[in-house]
This record gives C-alpha cells, sequence and structure tokens, in this order.
C-alpha cells in the first residue's frame, strides 16, 4: 500500500512538474520574456521608420530585379538588421534567423514587418526550406557575417545557396545619420534614432553560377559590400 502511494505521488509530481515546465517555458516565457517587449520594439522601429526620411541609391538595380523577374538574395551586413527592418519592407521577403534566444526576438520583429522567417537547423533542412521560398518567388534576406562573426567576413554558405536556388547575389547597405552603436557586440549593432535621415544603397546584382567556388565568390561578394559601406 505504501509502495503504491509513493508510486502515484511520484508520478503525480512528475506530471505537475512536466505541464509547469511546458506552461511556463512554451507559454509564459514566450510570451512575457519575449512576445510583450517585441511588441514595444515594434512600436518603437515603426516609429522611427515613419518619422525618418528614407532614400534609396540604386534603384535602378531594383527596376532590373522587378522587369526580369529575377530571383535574389539580398545580402547585407548583421550590423544593419535593424537598419534593414526599418527602411525596407518588400511584399515577398524571406530571411534566415539564428536559431536563439536573442533570434527569437529578431524573428519576432522581422515577422511583424512582413519578412518569413526561416530558422537554422543542425539537419540543413532550413536551407532546403530557404531555397524552396526563394525559387517559389520570394527575395532572401541573408545576414553574410552572421550570426557570431567574424563582422564583415562573408560566408560561403550564401553562395551555396545562391547556386541551388539560382539566386542572383545583391549587396545591399543601410546608412543612417543618427544613431548608438553597441560597441560591446561583436558586430558593433547600429540601432537608429527617431527623425533620421537613412539611406539605403543597392549593389547590382551578382551572377552565381553552378561552377563558381564558393570561397571566391564569397570574396567577390565581400568586396561589393565592402564598396557600399
Amino acid at each position: 500500500m505504501y509502495q503504491v502511494v509513493t508510486r502515484r505521488l511520484l508520478l503525480n509530481l512528475v506530471i505537475r512538474r512536466l505541464l509547469y515546465g511546458f506552461l511556463f517555458q512554451k507559454i509564459l516565457c514566450y510570451t512575457v520574456v519575449i512576445k510583450a517587449p517585441s511588441w514595444l520594439i515594434q512600436a518603437i522601429l515603426l516609429f522611427i521608420s515613419i518619422s525618418s526620411r528614407i532614400t534609396i541609391v540604386g534603384e535602378e538595380n531594383l527596376r532590373k530585379i522587378e522587369e526580369e523577374n529575377l530571383r535574389v538574395i539580398f545580402v547585407f551586413w548583421h550590423s544593419y538588421y535593424t537598419l534593414l527592418l526599418v527602411s525596407l519592407r518588400p511584399e515577398k521577403a524571406v530571411g534566415l534567423i539564428h536559431l536563439s534566444f536573442r533570434g527569437n526576438y529578431v524573428a519576432e520583429l522581422a515577422s511583424a514587418f512582413n519578412y518569413q522567417i526561416v530558422r537554422t537547423s543542425r539537419n540543413g533542412r532550413s536551407i532546403l526550406e530557404l531555397i524552396k521560398k526563394i525559387k517559389q518567388g520570394y527575395s532572401g534576406f541573408i545576414a553574410v557575417d552572421g550570426p557570431q562573426g567574424p563582422p564583415h567576413r562573408t560566408k560561403p554558405g550564401t553562395i551555396y545557396i545562391a547556386q541551388r536556388a539560382k539566386a542572383m547575389i545583391v549587396p545591399l547597405t543601410i546608412k543612417a545619420h543618427r544613431g548608438v552603436v553597441l560597441s560591446k557586440r561583436w558586430d558593433k549593432h547600429f540601432i537608429p534614432l527617431p527623425f533620421n535621415k537613412i539611406t539605403v544603397f543597392i549593389g547590382r546584382p551578382i551572377e552565381v553560377k553552378p561552377e563558381d567556388s564558393l570561397k571566391t565568390k564569397a570574396r567577390e561578394v565581400n568586396r561589393s559590400l565592402l564598396e557600399l559601406t
């Protein structure tokens, strides 16, 4: 009798612990720790966007993409992703975001600004999903030196994705007149201030051929981004 009661108590404790863990981590934590703050940040970023004057340099490159119906992947430095959300909201866009706690915030913000989100995975399914989206007509957006640097170093993975998706790579850089630099971050992340002057620089599309060396093409993309920077 004692053993039966003990087992029942133990089972109840385990069930309660599991339920509590699920409710807290999956629901309460998501709502209180991630969802609620992201609403506030969304409102702030929207205010920055509305109150700022945004200029696009290289619109002829965007027109070429639209007129020729090109598959494209826009590439940029990791330090500019907040500026990207403030200044560009394409109709069909998909972004690759690291699966991490900080990535949860970025994913929430990007979703609010009209970006489809693909989260990174170790088994490679996220890459296949991203390639599929690009083939369906979505413009890809990738921070080529993310998620953890080194800064301003294009990684060859983006070239591989472009080859598989048969997409062109478009360098993208954004500058703001006023803002705050998070100097302790590896990417020196830039946060724009309201009532700003923001300039978006769109580079010429770079063709990626199946036979191209990933490292060689990555260096070419890197040079193009640095020239825009």
